[in-house]
């Protein structure tokens, strides 16, 4: 491993301004910018963060890699649809929560959880959003579980 000398820093610092400026210059990363953070030290870039598909965190990864000076890229981005799935997963196995599909549909946009649909109580709508906010790369849920009629008057 190689010491931390102030020119090592500039370097690191100097990496990851260019792996950013690359990821920039595409447009479709442009604009979900505020939603990765980038790293780099020796020569190995670090993505992390959130991607609005697979696609898109793979095309990052790929610019990264291309920077000069890179020489490895730990892509550890999380697409938005691989937390939907985590989400409806965690869900389904929950006790609390399990009975309530198909009542309950979720969104991800750059890491913020959106729930939609009906629960069929206060306690489900409480523990949806529980759930919710236990998973890994949640950044914020906006638990807009609507109760029925009946159970709402």
């Amino acid at each position: 491993m190689t010491p931390n000398t102030d020119d090592s820093v500039r370097h690191d610092a100097t990496l990851e301004q260019a792996v950013r400026t690359a990821l920039e210059r595409y447009a479709p990363l442009r604009m979900w910018r505020h939603s990765f953070q980038i790293h780099a030290s020796d020569g190995k870039a670090t993505l992390t963060g959130n991607a609005r598909s697979q696609a898109e965190k793979e095309v990052a990864g790929n610019l990264a890699r291309a920077v000069k000076g890179v020489t490895t890229v730990d892509n550890q981005l999380i697409a938005d649809g691989d937390l939907e799935l985590a989400i409806a997963q965690a869900l389904a196995v929950d006790a609390r929560t399990s009975d309530a599909f198909p009542g309950i549909l979720v969104g991800v946009v750059f890491g913020t959880v959106y729930l939609k649909g009906t629960a069929a109580s206060e306690a489900v709508k409480k523990a949806a959003g529980e759930i919710a906010s236990r998973i890994e790369s949640v950044r914020v849920v906006s638990n807009e579980l609507i109760l029925p009629a009946k159970a709402a008057a």
